[in-house]
């Protein structure tokens, strides 16, 4: 996961939401309670709304529903659905939300989740009505935990933005987001091989960030390949930096996936990645692992390092 610290005497508040810590940062002279409150109830509504453990919410009406009769959800709910699904058409299956039946037996889900949705084809089924209306031809179950998280830090820049702060840092978990003219944050990630050390990736500006990577997993690994139906191992890590995290958080799966086909729809959305090995430092080489990024020169909103930059 990516870590930013804070640019110089930034006030940070944190609260557990979507999982994970989600810190809240601004400017000293913009920093208040009411700020802070739209931020945090920006993550906590994508929470309750979003959520595939949570029976009273939208997933879990649209699994129990969906197939029968429209179910009405949240504007978010059906915005995160519209995108996944462009995601999904556009990647030729690589990103699937529609996955829930295989994290359920893993105990990743609940059981009812993997219940609800047994068959290929979940996103193909989805269907978008007026008035935020989600329909299904057969019964489906999703899961958003690959780019909710990132979409409720939008919201929640959003929120900061609405209440007029002129910049601002949110940070769930490793997905993050900076806005603000000429505020720029150093990125630091694990080092794949000594997850215990980051290493300075880039820096940003006006720009969100997520990462994919496997650091205290298992040999299963914790991305699922929809092609395969089954759990992979993320070799070293994939960073995305991009306009907006929901973009980020999807496309590291993207990347991971597909590694050599993913360059279009990076892109597409205005997105570079940064592919770090999961080589080790070894005596009388380099501590940095080997990285691949499809940035070849800085742009506006990233800062390469000289060395990566050359």
């Amino acid at each position: 996961m990516p870590s930013c610290p804070l640019p110089d005497r930034w006030t940070a508040r944190a609260q557990v939401w979507l999982g994970t810590l989600v810190e809240v940062a601004l400017p000293p002279t913009e920093a208040c309670d009411a700020r802070f409150a739209a931020a945090f109830a920006a993550i906590a509504h994508v929470h309750r709304t979003m959520s595939a453990h949570d029976a009273a919410s939208d997933l879990a009406r649209i699994a129990r529903d969906a197939h029968r009769e429209t179910v009405i959800v949240d504007p978010g709910t059906y915005a995160v659905l519209q995108l996944a699904k462009e995601l999904w058409r556009a990647s030729g299956g690589t990103f699937d939300v529609g996955i829930a039946c295989i994290l359920a037996p893993r105990g990743l889900l609940p059981a009812s989740a993997g219940e609800a949705g047994t068959h290929r084809g979940q996103m193909d089924a989805l269907r978008f009505e007026s008035g935020y209306g989600v329909r299904a031809t057969m019964p489906v179950a999703f899961d958003l935990g690959g780019i909710a998280k990132g979409y409720a830090v939008d919201r929640a820049v959003d929120a900061l933005r609405a209440t007029r702060a002129s910049a601002g840092l949110v940070n769930a978990g490793g997905d993050l987001r900076i806005f603000g003219a000429d505020h720029w944050a150093p990125i630091r990630v694990r080092h794949p091989a000594d997850p215990t050390r980051c290493i300075p990736l880039a820096d940003v500006c006006d720009a969100a960030v997520a990462t994919s990577a496997d650091y205290f997993r298992d040999s299963g690994g914790g991305l699922v390949d929809p092609r395969t139906r089954r759990m992979r191992a993320i070799p070293g890590s994939i960073t995305v930096v991009a306009p907006t995290c929901a973009d980020a958080d999807a496309l590291t799966k993207i990347v991971a996936l597909r590694p050599t086909k993913s360059a279009a729809m990076l892109a597409s959305h205005d997105a570079c990645a940064f592919v770090l090995g999961d080589d080790g430092p070894e005596e009388g080489t380099s501590n940095s692992p080997s990285c691949a990024t499809t940035c070849a020169t800085s742009n506006a909103h990233v800062r390469l390092p000289a060395a990566a930059a050359t």
